[in-house]
């Protein structure tokens, strides 16, 4: 390149090398360390979303609301390792309750923790008649299917676009507007039940349950988490309720994020609908690895072997569901979300996501960036458009421009959320100072890089495209 060559370049360009160059300069150590990972952990992590360009971050601890990396940089948590650490890293109750635990030993059969555990969960949730423990959400819905069509003795399972729930392939399909699956390997017939609909859309549901009798259970996440964060409405819900009520099919909520979340009780309590089965994993155990299905004792009583004649069995076990430390945490965990609620600290939280959201928002505004932030609780997600709000109109909004976003982010301390992702959780633990801090630091990007820019050329490039 030629003296002066950099004035012709484009403007997205030399923003996007900016954010990469700051970036490389202040994790050097995670990019050796990504250099040796890939010689032993395929991607260099230990999960897709976990990767991202140019690089990933590694970190070496966590405490409360924030984190270190590999470099010694400190950051502001607001994802969470995806969600579990509602509470926050290393709650000094859940970290208690382990290390009470301890003498037990992490795995032994039948331990008084899972009956503790169960009955945590009974007091704190509604709907948890009888609980059956597990290792992951994925688990917890693969199970909770298997009952419910055992329960009812039907094939079909109803699923709504954009809901995600867990990694089993019958449910790997639908994540945006088409059916497509979510990645190769999928193979038609694993999802040949699973029936799909847009969500919201009551007259499609009440046609379908009314024309087939082979349904068993209708599924939802009731914050449309993976589809950009659209939530329920609670009228909906209870129409939902009433419908599947009237046509013997069980109603499924997969609560693996808004358990615990949303309230003590999970969205269940927020709305005010009891479903038959209910899935929870993530803010369950704070952090350590548990998850259960929870339900009405006459359809849980499938997986009971002592069962009255005639009841379906299913089978349903695990080598890891008695995890001592899983067990102890939760226990803990739901102690402490049971005093939140009740001492206000579920309002607490959902006024100071409140202020975040409307924070970010006008950061935004006043650099003249087209953002729109979608919130429930202490969730957000954003979306870098001045386009009209809707679920299948936000799923084609290019995301390169939001990656460069919450890479500059990190650039200033701040790990709203992974560049892959969009999720953004906010805990317990985070102070009104976090979140000023992280609004000063959405300022701080917005007027050193031209996001505006990137999201201009993205735009731009995609309506070319079409």
């Amino acid at each position: 390149m030629g003296p002066g060559g950099a004035r012709h370049r484009a403007p997205e360009d030399l923003t996007r090398e900016a954010i990469l160059a700051d970036y490389r300069r202040k994790t050097p150590r995670s990019a050796a360390l990504y250099a040796r990972a890939r010689a032993s952990l395929s991607g260099g992590t230990t999960g897709n979303l976990r990767h991202f360009s140019p690089y990933p971050v590694y970190f070496a601890e966590g405490e409360a609301s924030t984190m270190v990396d590999v470099d010694g940089n400190r950051y502001i948590d607001c994802f969470l390792c995806n969600g579990p650490l509602l509470l926050g890293h290393r709650h000094p109750e859940v970290v208690e309750a382990i290390h009470d635990a301890s003498p037990i030993g992490s795995l032994i059969v039948n331990p008084q923790l899972a009956v503790e555990a169960a009955e945590q969960l009974q007091q704190t949730v509604a709907s948890a008649e009888r609980i059956r423990f597990l290792n992951s959400g994925t688990e917890a819905v693969m199970s909770a299917v298997r009952v419910a069509r055992a329960y009812t003795r039907r094939p079909n399972i109803i699923k709504f676009h954009g809901h995600y729930h867990g990694q089993d392939d019958q449910f790997l399909v639908g994540l945006g507007p088409s059916a497509e699956p979510f990645g190769a390997g999928v193979a038609p017939a694993s999802h040949a039940n699973t029936l799909l609909l847009p969500y919201g859309d009551f007259p499609a549901l009440e046609t379908m349950l009314g024309s087939r009798t082979d349904i068993a259970a209708v599924v939802l996440d009731p914050a449309m988490h993976s589809g950009g964060l659209w939530g329920s409405a609670t009228p909906y819900l209870q129409a939902v309720r009433e419908l599947t009520l009237k046509r013997g099919v069980l109603l499924v909520f997969d609560e693996v994020i808004t358990g615990f979340r949303l309230a003590s009780g999970g969205a269940q309590a927020v709305h005010g609908v009891t479903p038959d089965l209910t899935t929870f994993a993530k803010a369950l155990a704070a952090g350590e690895k548990l998850a259960a299905v929870v339900g009405r004792e006459s359809v849980m009583r499938c997986l009971d072997p002592e069962r009255p004649e005639g009841t379906p069995a299913v089978f349903q076990s695990g080598t890891g569901n008695d995890g001592t430390s899983g067990l102890a945490a939760a226990c803990a965990a739901m102690r402490t979300y049971r005093n939140l609620h009740k001492n206000g600290g579920y309002d607490r939280l959902a006024r100071q996501s409140s202020r975040l959201a409307e924070g970010i928002r006008a950061a935004f505004r006043a650099h003249a960036v087209p953002c729109h932030v979608n919130q429930i609780g202490p969730m957000l997600q954003l979306f870098l458009t001045d386009a009209p709000a809707s679920f299948a109109r936000y799923a084609a909004v290019p995301t390169g421009a939001l990656a460069l976003f919450y890479l500059a982010l990190i650039n200033e301390g701040v790990l709203l959320s992974l560049p892959t992702s969009n999720h953004i959780y906010l805990s317990f633990a985070h102070t009104d100072a976090d979140f000023e801090n992280i609004i000063r630091a959405v300022n701080t990007v917005l007027t050193k890089y031209d996001i505006r820019c990137l999201v201009h050329a993205e735009n731009s490039r995609q309506g070319e495209m079409r």
